[in-house]
């Protein structure tokens, strides 16, 4: 072979290794990708809760393996977090294939195969899904995220009022005076009479107006920061009846979350993701 054939061939070799290094998967881009998938009875993401068993890297091709607290766990929920994590798997450049298999539970083949050939919850569920049910996930999708969206706004009024704002104050704010340090998980309110500091409040404030966002409620700067999950304000007068029914909102998920958690671990003993669950507790109070 002449030598310019020779060092071109080579060069061809180096920008072939250098390429195929670059499109290499690797777990932490895998768990990077999944890491915002709900438990969406739970409101807290697979991964933080422990769910994920393993992600398992075949050159281009992706597997990522979870199971939940029991073995009865809903079809349907647990089809929507299957479904979810697909769609976050096939996001990452590189990937030729993706498996999401469910593990120790009753329908995972029916789940498993269904997810992983493209079907709907209908379709892998003939004989059990009906036309409101689960022939189409996004109404059930909508629904806990109206659910989310309720919690994490009652962890935000309850900090104002904590702080000293009264109702009026409250529901005269504006998105453009929450300002949120997720890092320091603390928010900061611009109030009638100065910034008030909400420890513990950042987090969770940050994830309300991210699924306001997803509700596709308004969220222009001047718009009311404290509405319903329809997106209409609250009336003078309602904000105590309205805490009622957020906080039933936030008893009853706290309630699921720390069954489910003690179930799973009764199941497969204590999750490496414990220890940050529990530090990470504070902002659901």
């Amino acid at each position: 072979m002449p030598r310019n054939d020779l060092a071109s061939a080579e060069t061809g070799i180096r920008t072939g290794t250098t390429s195929t290094r670059e499109a290499i998967i690797t777990p932490e881009q895998i768990y990077a990708a999944i890491a915002d998938v709900l438990d969406p009875e739970l409101d807290e993401t697979l991964v933080k809760l422990g769910f994920i068993d393993s992600v398992r890297v075949d050159g281009p091709d992706v597997t990522v393996v979870f199971k939940l607290p029991t073995f009865w766990c809903a079809p349907n929920f647990a089809y929507l977090m299957a479904a979810d994590l697909r769609s976050r798997l096939r996001t990452l450049p590189g990937v030729r294939a993706t498996s999401v298999v469910l593990l120790d539970h009753f329908a995972e083949e029916e789940i498993s195969s269904g997810i992983n050939r493209g079907l709907s919850f209908g379709e892998a569920f003939p004989e059990d899904a009906c036309d409101e049910d689960g022939a189409n996930l996004e109404e059930l999708r909508r629904t806990f995220l109206r659910k989310g969206f309720l919690m994490r706004q009652d962890t935000l009024l309850r900090k104002l009022l904590q702080a000293g704002l009264d109702e009026a104050a409250i529901l005269n704010l504006r998105v453009a005076d929450l300002i949120v340090d997720e890092l320091a998980d603390a928010a900061f309110v611009t109030a009638p009479g100065g910034v008030v500091r909400l420890d513990k409040a950042g987090r969770s404030s940050m994830l309300y107006l991210r699924k306001g966002k997803l509700l596709g409620l308004a969220q222009g700067e001047q718009e009311r920061l404290i509405i319903d999950d329809e997106g209409r304000p609250i009336p003078p007068g309602g904000l105590k009846d309205f805490l009622r029914r957020s906080r039933s909102v936030r008893m009853n998920i706290l309630f699921n979350t720390s069954l489910c958690k003690g179930l799973f671990q009764t199941r497969y003993g204590p999750s490496q993701s414990t220890a940050a669950s529990e530090a990470d507790e504070g902002e659901n109070v």
